[in-house]
This record gives structure tokens, sequence and C-alpha cells, in this order.
């Protein structure tokens, strides 16, 4: 038995949550930048400094972490779309300094008073297949272990904002990779058996089918979700610990906050909290209050099993 597979489901929660947050913030720092500027302006960036395009303090949460969060304490506090719509509306009252136009478009339409369920789909159109709600999906596929009511939890939170049929396959997608992994897969059966379902679309199937194959320098770090999905495939199938492989992630740069939560709660669930540098946990300002959601995620994770 590997170490991963003894792994804890505590470990696990506590390792996607703070694995997204610490990639989340790794990659704050190179967020729209090429990765031959990454390389010009940082070398190998490796610590979370903070600064980037918005200014961010040293491990604070951008719109990635802060929507995860929304989502994670939904579920924490007895979950209900309707508490996962209030959470992302009341997150976007306090005018957040970062959120995708596709998000924001549909949390303004809320605001407005549309029902939260249509949302989504009121803003949907050919440029609205971004990575928005990838990024702060993972919670449903630490807790669920039922495929039906995963994945059509998953389709729901995903099209309060993003109802392309992408966004929603995706997010189901990684949900079931996340999940399989909670019951202790190894990364490449975890991959074998979604590419088995015939849940997902060809297009999202051949993201993540070609990610195994691909070198870093072939990955596309876009806000596009299937290929920010591909990314977090990536990095779940590279067998080298945790902080080396999210460092090559973020720089590579374009949507580096968001590649580096993606593919940071990925490998969190795959290798645990106790995988993440002690330096990076430090300085996470979302350390404590996802820490906090972590007994009642894992009560239900467990009662769902039982």
């Amino acid at each position: 038995m590997s170490a991963a597979t003894a792994l804890t489901v505590r470990q696990r929660v506590a390792g996607g949550l703070l694995g997204l947050a610490a990639g989340d913030a790794l990659g704050s720092t190179l967020e729209f930048l090429p990765a031959r500027e990454v390389r010009r302006r940082h070398g190998r960036h490796t610590e979370i400094t903070g600064g980037g395009a918005f200014g961010w303090r040293p491990g604070q949460g951008t719109d990635d972490t802060d929507m995860a969060y929304a989502v994670a304490r939904a579920y924490a506090e007895g979950y209900s779309l309707e508490r996962v719509a209030q959470g992302f509306l009341a997150w976007y009252r306090g005018r957040p300094r970062d959120i995708g136009g596709t998000t924001a478009g549909a949390l303004a339409e809320m605001a407005r008073g549309t029902e939260p369920a249509l949302c989504g789909h009121r803003v949907a159109g050919p440029m609205s297949a971004g990575n928005g709600s990838l990024m702060r999906c993972l919670p449903t596929g630490l807790v669920r272990t039922a495929s039906s009511q995963r994945r059509t939890e998953a389709v729901a939170v995903s099209a309060l904002t993003h109802a392309d049929r992408r966004c929603t396959q995706a997010c189901a997608t990684y949900c079931d990779l996340v999940a399989l992994l909670m019951d202790g897969a190894a990364p490449a059966e975890a991959v074998e058996a979604v590419l088995a379902s015939s849940a997902m679309g060809d297009d999202v199937a051949e993201a993540v089918a070609a990610a195994g194959g691909l070198t870093a320098a072939e990955l596309a770090p876009t806000g596009y979700v299937l290929a920010t999905l591909q990314v977090g495939v990536w990095a779940l199938l590279q067998p080298r610990p945790l902080a080396e492989v999210l460092v090559d992630v973020v720089n590579l740069g374009g949507d580096a906050d968001t590649t580096g939560a993606v593919a940071g709660g990925l490998l969190g669930v795959r290798d645990g909290a106790g995988a993440i540098p002690a330096r990076w946990l430090d300085v996470l300002e979302y350390r404590a209050p996802l820490l906090s959601l972590v007994p009642r995620l894992t009560a239900l994770r467990e009662g769902s099993s039982a």
C-alpha cells in the first residue's frame, strides 16, 4: 500500500482545500504574464509573495479561493443551491477586485433578482466557456460519494454562473476525479475510470485523455475551461511531489492563479495536507477558515459512505 493510499479522509479533505488555496496564492503573482515574461521577471517562481496584476497580499485568496470557500461553507452549513448562490452574491456585493466577465454578468443578474438557477443561462454565449466555475467546484467532489448526486450538484453549482455544457461537464468530471482520489484510487486509475464513463462529452474526454501525453510546454494556461481541466489532469498524473508540480504549473503564466488552484486541489487530495510546504501554509490567509470546515466536510463524506 502506498503512502497516498493510507491517507485519511480528513487528510485528503484538508489537502484539497489547502492545495487549492496554495496554488491560487502562488499563481496570483504571475497572472496574465506569458511564460517568457515570468522567466524574465521572476526566474523560477517558487514562493507565495503576492503582488501581481491586482496587488495581492502574500497568501491572500483571489476569486478562486473566495468562491471555493463559499461552496465549501455551503456544504458545511447544509447544502442547497440557494445557499451557494447567496454566498456568491454576498461576495459579489463586496466588490471583489478580480472577477471574470461571465461570473460578473451572472451575479449581476442574480443581484437584480433573477432566479439563481437561470443566471448562468442568461449570460451563456460563444465566449462563456471560461474556467470560472471549474476553479471552485472541488468541495462537491470532496463530500459527495454518490455519482448521480455529485454530478447533478456539480452541474447546478457551475450553472449559477457558467451554464455552457463544456463548463458543467468539466466540473462534473473534475469532481468525479476528486471523488475517486478520495477513495484512494491512484491518479492513472482515476483518469481511466472517468474516461470509461459515458457521462462526458467528446471534447471533455479528449482534453482529459490527451493530458498525460503532453509536456509542460505543450499545456495551454488560458482561461478556457477545457484547457484548465487539462492542466489539472496533467498535474495529477505527474509522479513528483506536490510542490514541485504546482510550481511547474504556475510558472506557465497565463491564468496562473486558476490553473494553480485547479491543479492544487487535485494534488492536495492526492497527497494530503502534509505534502504542502509549511512555508506556504504559514502565509495562507484562508488557512484557518478552510481548516475550520474540514471536520464537518469530513463527517459529510464519511456519513454518505456509510
